[in-house]
């Protein structure tokens, strides 16, 4: 779990830690592809804030799939679909969930995209 706003971050990782998920939590890219670094384990899925300085959300994404090509991604914004397509900043097929979100829908996307994976 990757973003910047840290009450976002704090709140999703216990979320999804009660469910079960291990997880890793980072502010930000250069923090992320640290521990990525240092992790041996298998890292099932990556979810990232798309708009982030210094690293991006697609850039982390794209340097952490090099190393680990299985993983799978999804981004989460509170920018609108349209005003991330333009310049981009995401790409065709990209999995987005908006912010504000619930448990729920972050749950349910989860279940969805790591199942894809399985049945792949």
């Amino acid at each position: 779990m990757v973003d910047d706003e840290e009450s976002l971050r704090s709140v999703v990782v216990d979320f999804l830690s009660q469910l079960g998920y291990n997880i890793l939590s980072a502010p930000g890219g250069h923090e992320a592809l640290a521990l990525a670094g240092q992790y041996s384990g298998k890292i099932d899925l990556l979810l990232t804030d798309v708009l982030m300085d210094p690293v991006p959300g697609p850039v982390l994404a794209e340097n952490l799939i090099r190393e680990r090509p299985d993983m799978r991604v999804i981004f989460i914004s509170g920018y609108a679909t349209s005003a991330l397509a333009p310049d981009g900043v995401l790409k065709p097929g990209t999995v987005l969930v908006h912010k504000p979100f619930t448990m729920k829908i972050l749950s349910a996307k989860l279940r969805e995209v790591l199942e894809s994976r399985a049945s792949a």
